[in-house]
């Protein structure tokens, strides 16, 4: 299935019913995006919920290939919003909107999550490469600011060199996102943001000094997983739902996590295998066996 590329504008402030400016939660790999032609979005396969535009006819992105740090995690059985360590989380979320030529951006105290209308800037215009909503009907998403190489509504490919033009890249080039792949995307776009994740690894750029994924982090309680240090944020929302569902411990996090079959391509290996698999738990501290690039992921359908 061929990407289309959607033309529009990219958003920090909504409107409520009665037309006042409420702002919204991006993060590092979610921003709002408004279609200049909201009929393009029909195109792309839905597997699950339909999307929704709110009142100024955006909706959330969710960017392909990557996994920033969880600003506002809500577990799915239900509780308060968590987040990974700040100001890491924040930094992303600001190079994202900085790209995005949006920056400062105010946000509204204590949490400093939403966005606190007025803002000096909005609506910047870019475009989007999308074949697919996720799950939540958000668009699965390369973004991109400036302008087009094709016309709105146009199949296009995705190269390597306009990857390396996306927002996506450019966050995980910086240091901001860990990759995160699924078994649609491309192996020479797998590649290329590979490439990109070991170099920043290598440079010790953004997050990364700070990465216990493969050093391990301890967790006694979800106080651990806010500020004890940052991890791939695929596990993080995992052990948070563990904690929020269960609240025992760390010792039982595998087998627990055994029973979601969360299918893996283990890129070392060329087998598939289940996350779980691929964790270490040694007394109150987990790892990662794999850097974040070594993994496919494989959509439950």
């Amino acid at each position: 299935m061929p990407f289309i590329l959607i033309q529009g504008t990219y958003h920090l402030v909504s409107r409520n019913a009665k037309g006042e400016a409420t702002g919204l939660e991006p993060d590092g790999d979610s921003i709002h995006f408004r279609p200049a032609n909201p009929d393009l979005l029909k195109r792309l396969a839905q597997p699950g919920r339909p999307y929704k535009l709110n009142n100024i006819g955006s909706l959330m992105l969710r960017l392909e290939g990557i996994d920033a740090l969880e600003l506002h995690y809500t577990p799915d059985s239900g509780g308060g919003s968590t987040h990974q360590p700040r100001p890491l989380a924040d930094n992303a979320r600001n190079f994202l909107t900085g790209l995005l030529g949006l920056n400062p951006v105010p946000y509204a105290p204590p949490r400093n999550v939403r966005v606190k209308p007025p803002v000096e800037r909005d609506a910047t215009p870019g475009f989007i490469l999308s074949r697919t909503l996720e799950i939540n009907g958000r668009p699965v998403s390369f973004a991109f600011a400036g302008n087009p190489p094709a016309a709105d509504g146009a199949e296009a490919t995705l190269t390597t060199s306009l990857l390396k033009r996306s927002l996506n890249y450019k966050l995980v080039q910086n240091g901001h996102a860990y990759p995160l792949f699924y078994e649609g995307l491309f192996a020479d776009l797998r590649n290329a943001m590979a490439t990109a994740a070991r170099q920043a690894r290598k440079n010790k750029r953004g997050l990364w000094p700070l990465d216990k994924s493969q050093t391990g982090l301890v967790v006694n309680g979800q106080a651990d997983l806010e500020m004890g240090g940052a991890i791939y944020p695929k596990l993080f929302r995992r052990l948070t739902d563990y904690l929020a569902e269960k609240n025992g411990p760390l010792s039982d996090f595998p087998s627990w996590l055994a029973q979601k079959w969360e299918l893996v391509l283990d890129m070392r290996t060329l087998n598939f295998t289940h996350f779980d698999n691929l964790l270490k738990v040694q007394g109150n501290k987990v790892k990662m066996m794999r850097q974040p690039e070594e993994m496919v992921f494989i959509s439950q359908k």
